[in-house]
């Protein structure tokens, strides 16, 4: 998917779910189940969203997108190959 594509898609979710930025984590990962679930400690049955990026590229523009709205993130390294764009409602029991 496109960067407009992925960031109209995450928003609405989002809105649907509670539209504060600040509310929410969204990362880029080559390896979602690692990251989301066991990182990240989110349940499977959350608030959470992920989508396929076109390039790693679009993914970072995607997540720069949302770290500009205040969103919670950490920025992956050069050449990661992170494609996967994710984001999940941050509760007591995620990690952040």
């Amino acid at each position: 998917m496109d960067v407009k594509t992925v960031i109209k898609r995450i928003e609405s979710y989002m809105i649907k779910f509670d539209g504060e930025y600040h509310d929410w984590f969204v990362g880029i990962t080559n390896d979602l189940d690692e990251q989301l679930f066991n990182l990240h400690k989110v349940d499977e049955k959350g608030v959470w969203i992920s989508f396929g990026a076109d390039t790693e590229e679009v993914a970072k523009k995607v997540q720069k997108y949302f770290l500009d709205k205040k969103t919670d993130g950490i920025p992956v390294e050069e050449n990661s190959d992170a494609r996967i764009v994710y984001a999940y409602k941050k509760n007591s029991k995620t990690n952040p």
